[in-house]
């Protein structure tokens, strides 16, 4: 088995997610950045919707976090990240997807791009962004003040999982 091959970029919080799980499993993998390549031919043959992180083992390529990590924990060895009860499952993918749906979209995307990655480049941030993304920021973090209150260790209890 070869080692895989992450795409993407590095200061991507998907591809650093990737590159979490493979280091937990103990896997050795390379590293592509793409950032001089989004949006061309190149980029979009091995993710036509011109987003990362992309895993390619073995002849076998991958795109969409949840799809790569799930694999990773299936196939290299390590300890498992999925809970083997059906209702531990369940959370564990609700918490993943309201990272993906929430918790990036609010905090990342608006409020991380607006305070810093627009300033950085040059760019006014947009006040009104800003303004609409607080209190759902908020809320964000009391769910997940909630939940980490009823947990002892991680997100589901006393194992790490995917979430």
């Amino acid at each position: 088995m070869s080692d895989p091959i992450v795409f993407g970029f590095p200061y991507s919080t998907f591809v650093h997610i990737v590159r979490l799980i493979l280091t937990h499993k103990g896997a050795a993998y390379t590293f592509r950045d793409l950032e001089t390549e989004m949006g061309k031919p190149s980029h979009l043959a091995l993710h036509p919707f011109n987003r990362v992180p992309i895993l390619e083992h073995d002849g076998f390529r991958v795109y969409e976090t949840v799809a790569i990590i799930t694999y990773i924990d299936d196939v290299f060895d390590g300890p498992r990240l999925q809970p083997a009860a059906a209702r531990d499952r369940a959370r564990m993918l609700q918490w993943i997807g309201a990272v993906g749906s929430y918790y990036y979209y609010w905090f990342v995307y608006h409020l991380g791009h607006e305070r810093n990655v627009f300033p950085a480049l040059g760019i006014e941030p947009d006040e009104k962004v800003v303004a609409v993304a607080r209190p759902n920021a908020t809320n964000a973090l009391a769910v997940l003040e909630r939940e980490l209150g009823e947990r002892k260790a991680f997100m589901l209890g006393e194992q790490l999982t995917l979430a």
